[in-house]
């Protein structure tokens, strides 16, 4: 790890333990100039993962105080991945598995509405797999959709939002076929190879 990057995670690390703090406790805390520490600051603010605010004081000048963006607070770890893994295990085992079926339920019912309602107005096919593609990207998906000609479209899915959970329970993958097949009522939809098979990407045919 560089200089750089080092000073940079301890800063971070400061003001996750401390925030917000000013220059001053950073340069007391780092041991470097205070000209260093802004100019660490100011690339951290510019990234986005930290804000400046104006804390009014009794004498002088308003103090500038360093606070974590919610960027700034995904940079530390978190184990989202284990706290669902952990919630959908106590609910497969509650009442033989009928709680979970039916959150998994409601949330299909959920998706398939909102869904809806981000493809609503699209006048063709081609219109409808691009909003989706939008959709699904701002979930943490990373679509590329092929069209193939006659109303035919290869969708790939480089990174699946809920791999991690999908590799331990099939219902996210059954969930998902459901969904399409009721929002793309119109096209036959397929499913051609999956992440879970150890490819690269999870690919789906929808032929309108």
């Amino acid at each position: 790890m560089n200089k750089q990057t080092s000073t940079r995670d301890r800063v971070l690390e400061f003001i996750k333990r401390n925030g917000p703090v000013s220059v001053k406790a950073l340069t007391d805390e780092i041991g470097i100039t205070p000209m260093a520490i802004r100019g660490h600051l100011s690339k951290l603010e510019k990234e986005e993962f930290i804000r400046v605010d104006q804390v009014r004081q009794k004498l002088g000048r308003p103090l500038q105080v360093f606070s974590l963006t919610e960027k700034g607070e995904d940079f530390f770890p978190k184990n989202y991945d284990g706290f669902a893994l952990e919630l959908i295990e106590d609910l497969k085992n509650l009442d033989g598995g009928k709680t979970l079926e039916k959150v998994v339920h409601l949330r299909e019912e959920r998706m398939i509405q909102t869904l809806a309602d981000a493809l609503k107005g699209c006048k063709n096919p081609a219109e409808k797999m691009e909003a989706y593609c939008r959709f699904i990207t701002e979930q943490g998906n990373m679509p590329q959709l092929t069209d193939q000609g006659d109303n035919s479209f290869l969708l790939n899915v480089a990174n699946c939002a809920v791999h991690t959970i999908a590799s331990q329970f099939s219902f996210p993958c059954e969930t998902e076929m459901r969904i399409l097949k009721s929002v793309f009522a119109e096209a036959k939809v397929r499913r051609v190879q999956t992440l879970m098979d150890e490819s690269q990407t999870c690919a789906y045919l929808f032929e309108f």
